[in-house]
């Protein structure tokens, strides 16, 4: 079913659309989110992996023909940590959803609380300096960035490909585990490596994604809540932060890339030994690319979500 929701272009499915803006009306506030418990159980679930992985290397450890087990065991611990991720972006799935309730309460909530100053026709559009950086005034619900629009189309296919990515490396752990020739268990290990980190990057990069919906949501939110109001709408510029965040993430899932190109091109040489030297290194350095652009969406929540407070306090102190 192909929906239309606003400012977000077309969607594939209502599930996203349910998602990104819920009815206030359908969904009980009093109850538990059930992406809360769903991301929960998941996460769960990935530790419990990683446990086993890593009983299995103890179980091991001493003894001298003990590749076979590694090679699951490496397996099925990054599918764990690939989990833990998942579970993750499930809770933040969850927070789009409270987001959009919150904006339909404080839409409901806030006139009442606004002092009756009259329309606001005398405030001046254009740019202006807040605490918390450069803003815009407009007198409508500005459009959505381009980096918006792609984040809420994109986060669900990364989530979607990466979980499979790995699922596949763990395929490929397994046929390696039984593996007696050694150029072919080392083809295998390299393919393992490559497909589990790739599918580890889009994990990563579909969370980012969701974190760039939610920075969107915040905007499109805030907007709403001033335009039912009658006041002028303030909307902060994209800080620094969250240009840094998009490089990084960017980076990350490129360097992700060329870490799994590097693996295949070294199933084909004769001694792979000095690929993996560096290929290991590279994809940490990937995902630690995207995880630091996480630290930094986290950043610019936290600079949202202040600059709204202000705003709704100077609408509650002056009614404009």
């Amino acid at each position: 079913m192909t929906t239309n929701y606003e400012g977000g272009g077309r969607m594939s499915t209502y599930a996203i659309r349910s998602t990104l803006r819920p009815l206030a009306e359908r969904t009980d506030q009093e109850k538990a989110s059930r992406y809360r418990v769903g991301g929960i159980v998941i996460a769960l679930v990935g530790l419990m992996a990683a446990a086993a992985s890593l009983i299995g290397n103890v179980v091991v450890a001493d003894e001298a023909a003990n590749a076979d087990t590694l090679a699951w065991t490496f397996g099925l611990g990054t599918v764990g940590f690939a989990a833990v991720k998942l579970g993750i972006a499930t809770m933040l799935i969850g927070i789009l959803v409270r987001l959009w309730l919150r904006v339909d309460a404080v839409k409901a909530a806030l006139p009442g609380l606004k002092p009756d100053v009259g329309p606001d026709d005398s405030a001046r559009t254009g740019d202006i300096e807040t605490a918390y950086g450069p803003a815009t005034v407009t007198r409508t619900v500005p459009e959505k960035l381009a980096i918006h629009r792609m984040a809420e189309r994109m986060w669900l296919s990364m989530i979607a490909m990466g979980p499979m990515l790995v699922a596949v490396g763990l395929v490929f752990a397994i046929v390696q585990s039984g593996e007696t020739d050694t150029g072919t268990f080392t083809d295998l290990g390299a393919l393992v490596q490559g497909t589990q980190f790739l599918g580890e990057g889009l994990i990563l990069a579909g969370i980012s994604f969701l974190l760039g919906t939610i920075l969107s949501s915040l905007r499109s939110g805030g907007a709403e809540v001033q335009q039912a109001l009658g006041v002028s709408i303030k909307t902060l510029k994209m800080p620094p932060s969250a240009k840094a965040f998009v490089g990084l993430m960017a980076a990350g899932v490129m360097v992700a890339m060329v870490q799994f190109v590097g693996y295949l091109v070294a199933t084909g040489q004769d001694d792979p030994t000095s690929w993996f030297a560096w290929l290991g290194p590279v994809r940490e350095f990937g995902l630690g690319l995207i995880l630091s652009g996480i630290v930094l969406a986290l950043y610019t929540i936290g600079t949202v979500l202040g600059f709204q407070f202000e705003r709704l306090s100077q609408i509650i102190r002056e009614g404009r």
